[in-house]
């Protein structure tokens, strides 16, 4: 009878290892699906940043092209000036 109790707490004690591994597996691989999905998270997240910066540096050098067109000022004359030049 000995060896059937022995028997018997071998068998329990081996469904329970195996068990705590399933288990262990099981999280595991939960563990793996979150950080996979965190690593996609960042990959979209650092393309949208990088799209972003390049769309304000190309806005930014627009900008900055259109201010350094210089558009030509009127000047005026004064009245003495214009005197002068029509009297010429």
């Amino acid at each position: 009878m000995s060896r059937s109790k022995n028997a018997d707490a071998s068998r329990r004690a081996e469904e329970k290892f195996a068990k705590a591994k399933q288990r262990d597996k099981d999280i595991m691989g939960y563990q793996r699906q979150i950080q996979e999905a965190e690593a996609a998270k960042l990959v979209r997240l650092r393309t949208l940043r990088l799209a972003k910066e390049a769309a304000d540096k190309e806005a930014s050098e627009r900008a900055e092209a259109l201010a350094s067109i210089e558009t030509p000022k009127r000047t005026r004359r004064s009245k003495a000036a214009a005197a002068a030049k029509s009297q010429s």
